[in-house]
């Protein structure tokens, strides 16, 4: 499903114009980057939890020449499923 289908299937379950699905989109999207930009933990009940975590720097190597080159480590967003969410996968 790309972004396109969920705003037509936003808006035939609400009942709305797909612009009105759009913007509706468009504000959740922007709140959780927002949240996430703060450093806020988003937690969605039965759905899963939206986070930032930090990723030490390591050695790499570039794959063309072989040499030796330091990856920088920084903040990085996650996603943990909740249990309902796993368990609603699974009853297929």
């Amino acid at each position: 499903m790309n972004r396109k289908m969920l705003i037509r299937q936003m808006a035939e379950r609400q009942q709305i114009s797909m612009s009105q699905a759009k913007v509706q989109l468009q504000y959740i999207l922007a709140s959780l980057t927002q949240a996430l930009r703060e450093g806020e933990k988003v937690y969605m009940p039965q759905f899963g939890t939206f986070e930032l975590r930090y990723h030490l720097p390591r050695n790499g190597r570039n794959p063309q020449t072989g040499e030796p080159l330091e990856i920088a480590g920084g903040n990085q967003p996650s996603f943990k499923a909740s249990p309902s969410l796993k368990q609603a996968l699974l009853q297929d």
